[in-house]
């Protein structure tokens, strides 16, 4: 069974967001989850691989999720614009 863990930094970042992204984070989080539930992509969910164990997810336009995989368990890393995604992807190779 696979597990979605949430991670302090992810949290700590969820709080710099508007109400509004918070919202829109919330929907594409419930969107990956059924896509794990489901084992299918939904159109439009911007799930993509990043490098050999992190993820990006496109809440919206502007505000990225970045996931951290370990086997059957998702950590939910960081939420936030691309420079912010860009920052901790250079400091956690």
């Amino acid at each position: 069974m696979k597990s979605i863990v949430i991670l302090p930094s992810f949290e700590r970042s969820l709080k710099k967001l508007s109400v509004l992204e918070r919202k829109q984070a919330a929907e594409s989080l419930e969107a990956f989850n059924a896509m794990l539930i489901t084992g299918r992509c939904p159109a439009g969910l911007g799930f993509k691989k990043i490098n050999h164990d992190k993820y990006e997810l496109r809440a919206t336009i502007r505000i990225r999720v970045i996931i951290k995989s370990d086997r059957n368990t998702y950590y939910l890393v960081l939420v936030g614009n691309h420079d912010e995604v860009r920052r901790y992807l250079r400091e956690h190779r």
